[in-house]
């Protein structure tokens, strides 16, 4: 199933708020992006364009929509949010990106570790991930939505280390559940082996957008033994491509030879090419 551009401007623009939520702002308990923004006037004034646009998207496109659960895990340093819109009748979950000194120690923890078989993953987003019952804490609250909601997509979405969380967690709920998975990761380094990438290809009811930027020096690691999944959808200074079936490594695209800049990662710049381009 394909998500309109409309869908994907609107979670990456939650994508961009989770950098800032309950740093800046915090939607309360029953409290929906209507309400807060009608509440919050004089915060929402203060923004800047790029965030102003976000919450105003928002507003039009999933008024009634609710943080359902927030996880900040202090030692890890993991945060997380799962929303909700009736209106669009999706579950998202939200991953932020890397931002501390206990995401980048992560981040390095480029050996593997077995799943099954001869499938390996990135050790420090396993760990991340599954550390003081993170994987299950969002599992749990998912189910329970999902009961509520069975015939809901869920979405996983998440930006640099996020995307990385949302590619991994994606894989591994689609495997639990029937419902329809949308991975839409940004500026995500790679995940997994070989064998990894065929097993996530292999799933039904799972989809993964892998959105990136330029020379985005983040794509390009870990270089060695780890592969990308998903089909790339990537943003220049002028358009945007759509490369499908892995067509894009004749060419070296995503390798340190060619995705050297840092200021390509910026979540803002992403966002804003996304509204820009057609895609």
């Amino acid at each position: 199933m394909n998500i309109d551009k409309k869908d994907l401007v609107d979670l990456i623009g939650l994508t961009v708020l989770m950098y800032d939520y309950e740093k800046k702002f915090k939607l309360e308990d029953e409290e929906n992006i209507e309400s807060f923004i009608g509440n919050n006037s004089d915060f929402i004034s203060k923004l800047d364009d790029t965030r102003k646009n976000i919450f105003e998207n928002l507003k039009n496109n999933s008024p009634f929509g609710k943080v359902e659960k927030y996880i900040s895990d202090s030692e890890t340093d993991l945060q997380v949010g799962i929303t909700i819109s009736e209106k669009n009748k999706r579950l998202n979950v939200i991953f932020r990106g890397t931002e501390s000194y206990t995401d980048w120690k992560y981040d390095l923890m480029v050996t593997k570790r077995r799943l099954e078989k001869n499938i390996y993953v990135h050790n420090g987003f396993y760990q991340q991930l599954f550390r003081n019952d993170n994987f299950d804490k969002i599992k749990t609250k998912l189910i329970e939505l999902l009961k509520e909601n069975p015939d809901y997509e869920v979405n996983i979405v998440g930006h640099s280390l996020g995307g990385a969380l949302s590619v991994l967690y994606g894989y591994l709920l689609s495997k639990t559940i029937t419902n329809q998975v949308n991975v839409i990761s940004l500026g995500s380094p790679r995940v997994g082996n070989y064998d990894f990438r065929q097993d996530f290809d292999s799933q039904s009811n799972l989809k993964h957008y892998r959105i990136t930027n330029n020379k985005d020096v983040i794509t390009a690691v870990p270089m060695f033994y780890f592969y990308h999944t998903g089909i790339n959808i990537h943003l220049s200074q002028n358009s945007a491509t759509i490369y499908e079936n892995y067509n894009y490594n004749k060419y070296l695209q995503f390798s340190l030879f060619n995705c050297w800049r840092v200021s390509d990662h910026n979540i803002t710049d992403y966002y804003n090419k996304i509204q820009k381009f057609n895609i």
